[in-house]
């Protein structure tokens, strides 16, 4: 591994290795529901200023059905963008290919990194090029669940949260819808959906507060545990741009989406 902190507690899961360039997002608000206007939502939470805020969409399309001129139409509207608003949260854009002014059913949770200047108490890992910093002020989000499953068809979340995963099937499309995660055989051409199996490594992050144990753990002035090793946190590397084409990522995982037609 690159130069760091390694903690492994020889149970049977992945060591943890915590390295220069990746981020600790601290939780500020999710969201559900229809929004605040014509394919967007106005997300209205407290956010520290100089921190990088992004959002992690639950549920990015909304399909809805009406009818238009004597015309039934089948419309999905799909978030695009998010556009900060000062310190006072987000505003989660989208559209759709009609340029309907429709209001979006959409959900998510809302996140910001926060900025060096934040970090006088807490982790900080370093090298000559980059950082990895994790303040004793952060609610970070923390590992309710990880194994292998296989899912037919579907699956509902055995904890809630938002889920991650990595697996190596190309003839499948994998999504969450908020409760289940759905699984599509991407290689029927018809219109209807028709289920396959896929067996896949599954992560689950909630918004459950660490708790002390073996390791490092963090403590803010209430005496309030931030973070710990043995409850271990969401952190941040990179995002990825969703294809048609099969992407290899390593030993990371990636968030189970809906993004489109195929979500591979």
């Amino acid at each position: 591994m690159p130069e760091g902190i390694l903690i492994d507690y020889n149970d049977g899961r992945p060591a943890m290795a915590i390295t220069a360039g990746l981020r600790a997002p601290s939780f500020c608000t999710s969201f559900a529901g229809y929004g605040t206007g014509a394919n967007q939502f106005q997300v209205n939470t407290p956010l520290t200023s100089g921190s990088t805020v992004f959002v992690l969409p639950t549920r990015p399309v909304d399909v809805q059905e009406f009818a238009d001129n004597q015309t039934w139409i089948v419309l999905p509207i799909y978030m695009t963008s998010v556009t900060r608003n000062g310190d006072n949260g987000v505003t989660v854009n989208g559209t759709n290919r009609g340029n309907y002014q429709r209001i979006p059913n959409w959900a998510g949770t809302v996140f910001e990194i926060l900025p060096a200047a934040t970090y006088n108490e807490g982790l900080l890992v370093s090298n000559s090029t980059d950082f990895t910093a994790i303040s004793n002020q952060a609610r970070l989000m923390t590992c309710a669940y990880v194994g292998t499953v296989t899912v037919n068809g579907s699956m509902a979340l055995p904890v809630s949260g938002i889920p991650f995963g990595k697996w190596d099937n190309n003839n499948v499309s994998v999504g969450f819808d908020g409760a289940n995660i759905i699984v599509r055989d991407i290689n029927y051409s018809g219109r209807d959906d028709v289920s396959a199996s896929v067996t896949m490594e599954l992560v689950i992050f909630n918004n459950t507060a660490p708790v002390a144990g073996d390791g490092i753990t963090m403590t803010n002035s209430a005496g309030q545990v931030t973070f710990s090793t043995v409850k271990r946190p969401f952190v941040y590397d990179q995002q990825l741009t969703v294809t048609d084409n099969n992407q290899y990522i390593g030993d990371k995982y990636c968030q189970i989406v809906f993004t489109g037609a195929q979500s591979r």
